[in-house]
C-alpha cells in the first residue's frame, strides 16, 4: 500500500497537531456556576457521586477522547489518499475486440462451453481487474462491427454489456473495420491497449488485419495488440451448407429442381440427413456420409414445390451422438432458396413450312414458350430474335445451315443432308432403313420417349468425340448425339418428313424434353446473396427494370413469426439501377419498389451464410501473425476495489464513526 497524496511525515504533523487539539479541550474542566443555597449539608447529599458512578465518568470522558482521535487519524489517512501497488501506474484504457463470427458458436471444452463464452469469461476478467482510474471499451467483431460499451470507467456498464450485447452470429469477423476503429478510440489515451479475443478461424483479411494490430503494437508510442487465441487445442467437427438454390421446370411450374452443396469441414467422418421443405412441409431429402474434407454437390430433382420459399437444412441422425457432434454449430445447417417466377423461354424454329409436325409440337408448350417462326433465309445468327433465344430448332429439309451456327442451345434435324455443313460433329456413314436398337433410357432427354420401333427411309450415323453423348444408336452407330459445350448441341439424323416420328406420342415428347434440358442449362440456379454488412446489387438481377428507380423498401426476414410484431422496413435509396442492402442474418429478404415505372414491384431474395471460409473451425494464427510476445497471458487478478478510490470509503468510515457517535452523546453514552 502506498500514499498518493500527502506524505507520511506531512500527516504525522497533522495527527499530532490535532490530536494535541482534541487533548487539550478534553482536559479543560467544565467551569461549574456557584449557586447559594439555605442548607448546604442537604444539598451536599444530593450532589455526592458514588465512586462507581466517578469511574464511569472517567471512562466515557476517555472513550469519546478516542473516538475523536480515531476521526482525526481517518481523515489523516484520507489526505493520504492510500492506493495498491497495482495502482499506481499511470490510468490504462484497453478495447477488448470480440470475435462474434459464426465459428466462435463452436464447442470450447468437453464441458460444452462455446468459444464465445470463454472469450466473454477473459472480457469480464479484464473488466473486474480495471483501477479506479482505468477505462475500457467493446467491440463485437462480426459480418458487422458495434460497440456495445463506450469507453468508460464504469465495471458495471461494461459488464452489463457483455452479458446482453455480445452474440455471434454468421459470417466472417470484420477484424479491419474492428481494430481501426479500437486503435482511433485510443488515440491520445495514456496506456493504450487492444486485446483481440478471437479461436482465428479468419479469413485473409482478418489476418491481415490482425498481423497488421501486432506489428505496430511492437513499435514505440503504439497502442500494444495482444491476441487471446480460444478453442484451438479442442478438435470439434462442422458440416456446412455452402451453396443452395431452386429453379422451376419450364415444363411443369409446381416441380423444381434444387442444388445443395455440403462440406465436412471437421477431422472426423459426419453421417446426417439432407432436408427440404417448403413451408415447413418435406418435399424431399437424402441421407449423406462425408469424409474428413470432402464436398458433396447433390440435385434434388422434380420435388413438389408449388410455393416459391424453400429451406435446406441439416439434421442429426436419430440417437447418434456422433452425428450430432459431427454437425458442429447450427449456424451453418440451414440455408434459404428464393424460386422467382419463370419467364417464357425464347425459342426460335427456323422452317421450310413444309413439317408442321414440328411447329405444332412446341405450340402445346405456349405456356412457358415464346415461339418464333423464321425462315431458312432468316436463320442467320446476326437476327434479333435468334441472337436472344434461349433454343434454336433447324428444320430446313434441302436448305444450307448458316454458316457459323448460332452461340445457343441447338437442335439440328438432318443435319449432314448437304455435303458442306457447319456442323462441328463429322459424318460417320449413310444409313438406309436404320433400325433405332439402342437409346440411353435414363438420359433426361429421353425420359418417356421410346425409338425403339420408329421407321425411317434413310439417315446418318456420327463421328462423336469424347465427351458428345450418343441418345440412340443403330447396331452401336449414334444416329442421335448431344453435345455439352458452353452450349448444348442435339444432333438428329433423319430428316422428319421420311420418318413416322411425328406420328408417335414419343416426338412431342422429345420436343418438350429439348425445351426443358435446354431451358434448365440456359436459366441456371438462382443463387443467394451471401451475408455481408453491405451488399452491391442490381435491380436487373431481380427482373426489375430499376434504371429509374431512386428508393426501395427493404423488409428483412420475421425471426419469430409466432410474435406479433412485424420487422420494421427499412428505406434504402438506389441510383442507376443499383442499391446497397444490410444482409446481416440468413432468410428472405422483401424488396418493394417505391417509384419509377416499376413502381409497387415486390421481389424477394435469399440471404445465406454459404461461405466455406466462414463456416471452417480451424486456427489460422501462426507464429508470423501473432509472435509470441503479442499472445495474451493469464487472465489479469481482480482489482482489491474497482469503485473508485480508497479515501472515499475511509471518509465513509469516519461519517459513520460521527454518526455513532452524535447517537451515543444524546442517550449520555460519550461525553
Amino acid at each position: 500500500m502506498n500514499l498518493a497524496g500527502w506524505a507520511l511525515a506531512e500527516l504525522g504533523v497533522v495527527f499530532a497537531v490535532g490530536s494535541g487539539v482534541i487533548t487539550l479541550l478534553y482536559l479543560l474542566r467544565m467551569r461549574r456556576r456557584q449557586v447559594v443555597v439555605p442548607f448546604a449539608a442537604l444539598w451536599d447529599q444530593v450532589t455526592r457521586e458514588s465512586e462507581s458512578r466517578r469511574l464511569w465518568r472517567k471512562l466515557r470522558r476517555l472513550f469519546s477522547w478516542l473516538v475523536q482521535l480515531l476521526l482525526l487519524a481517518l481523515v489523516c489517512l484520507a489526505l493520504g489518499d492510500p492506493r495498491p501497488e497495482v495502482w499506481l501506474r499511470d490510468p490504462a484504457t484497453t478495447a477488448i475486440v470480440i470475435d462474434t463470427s459464426a465459428s466462435m458458436a463452436a464447442a470450447a471444452d468437453e464441458d460444452g462451453n462455446t468459444r464465445l463464452t470463454l472469450a466473454l469469461e477473459r472480457a469480464r476478467a479484464e473488466v473486474e481487474a480495471l483501477g479506479p482510474a482505468d477505462h475500457a471499451l467493446i467491440i463485437a467483431a462480426g459480418s458487422e462491427v458495434s460497440v456495445p460499451a463506450p469507453i468508460t470507467g464504469e465495471a458495471g456498464t461494461l459488464l452489463r454489456a457483455l452479458e446482453e450485447d455480445v452474440a455471434a452470429g454468421p459470417g466472417e469477423a470484420d477484424l479491419s473495420r474492428a481494430l481501426l476503429l479500437a486503435r482511433n478510440a485510443l488515440s491520445g489515451r495514456s496506456s493504450p491497449r487492444i486485446l483481440v479475443l478471437t479461436d482465428g478461424a479468419l479469413d485473409g483479411p482478418a489476418l491481415d488485419a490482425v498481423g497488421r494490430c501486432t506489428a505496430r503494437g511492437q513499435l514505440e508510442g503504439e497502442a500494444r495488440c495482444e491476441v487471446f487465441e480460444i478453442g484451438a487445442e479442442h478438435e470439434v467437427g462442422n458440416v456446412a451448407i455452402t451453396a443452395f438454390a431452386a429453379r422451376r421446370y419450364p415444363s411443369n411450374h409446381d416441380k423444381v429442381e434444387v442444388l445443395v452443396e455440403v462440406q465436412n469441414l471437421g477431422e472426423q467422418p459426419a453421417r446426417f440427413e439432407l432436408r427440404v421443405t417448403a413451408d415447413g412441409l418435406p418435399v424431399g431429402g437424402k441421407q449423406l456420409e462425408l469424409a474428413p474434407g470432402a464436398r458433396a454437390r447433390e440435385v434434388l430433382p422434380k420435388l413438389e414445390a408449388a410455393r416459391e420459399r424453400l429451406v435446406a437444412e441439416l439434421i442429426a441422425l436419430p440417437n447418434d451422438r456422433e452425428s450430432a457432434e459431427s454437425l458442429g454449430p447450427k449456424i451453418d445447417d440451414r440455408a434459404y432458396a428464393v424460386i422467382p417466377p419463370l419467364d417464357p423461354m425464347e425459342v426460335v424454329l427456323v422452317t421450310d413450312g413444309t413439317n408442321l409436325f414440328l411447329e405444332a409440337a412446341l405450340l402445346t408448350l405456349d405456356d412457358y414458350v415464346r415461339l418464333t417462326t423464321l425462315t431458312p433465309s432468316e436463320g442467320d445468327p446476326s437476327n434479333p430474335a435468334i441472337e436472344t433465344a434461349n433454343v434454336v430448332f433447324y428444320d430446313i429439309a434441302d436448305n444450307p445451315l448458316p454458316d457459323p451456327l448460332p452461340d445457343t442451345n441447338l437442335v439440328i434435324f438432318d443435319p449432314h443432308r448437304l455435303d458442306k455443313t457447319p456442323v462441328p460433329v463429322a459424318k460417320l456413314k449413310d444409313l438406309v432403313s436404320p433400325r433405332l436398337s439402342e437409346q440411353k433410357k435414363d438420359h433426361p432427354l429421353l425420359e418417356g420417349v421410346v425409338f425403339k420401333d420408329v421407321n425411317m427411309h434413310s439417315g446418318d450415323s456420327f463421328d462423336i468425340d469424347p465427351g458428345d453423348v450418343a441418345l440412340v444408336s443403330h447396331l452401336g452407330d449414334p444416329i442421335v448425339v448431344l453435345r455439352e459445350a458452353e452450349h448444348g448441341m442435339l444432333l438428329i439424323g433423319f430428316d422428319l418428313r421420311s420418318s413416322d416420328l411425328p406420328l408417335r406420342t414419343a416426338f412431342p415428347l422429345l420436343v418438350a424434353n429439348a425445351v426443358d434440358y435446354f431451358g434448365m442449362r440456359e436459366a441456371g440456379f438462382v443463387a443467394a446473396i451471401p451475408i455481408g454488412a453491405s451488399r452491391d446489387l442490381a435491380l436487373a438481377d431481380f427482373g426489375v427494370p430499376g434504371m429509374d428507380v431512386s428508393l426501395l423498401e427493404v423488409t428483412p426476414p420475421d425471426l419469430d413469426p409466432d410474435d406479433d410484431e412485424a420487422p420494421e422496413p427499412q428505406r434504402v435509396r438506389a441510383q442507376d439501377g443499383r442499391f446497397r442492402m444490410r444482409a446481416l442474418i440468413p432468410g428472405v429478404y422483401t424488396i418493394a419498389v417505391q417509384d419509377g415505372d416499376a413502381e409497387g414491384s415486390v421481389v424477394e431474395v435469399a440471404v445465406n451464410q454459404a461461405n466455406a471460409a466462414a463456416s471452417n473451425l480451424e486456427s489460422r494464427l501462426d507464429e508470423a501473425t501473432v509472435p509470441e510476445a503479442s499472445r495474451a497471458g493469464e487472465p489479469p487478478d481482480p482489482a482489491p476495489l474497482s469503485e473508485g478510490p480508497l479515501w472515499t470509503l475511509i471518509m465513509l468510515i469516519a461519517v459513520t464513526l460521527i454518526a455513532i457517535e452524535w447517537a451515543t452523546y444524546h442517550r449520555r453514552k460519550t461525553v
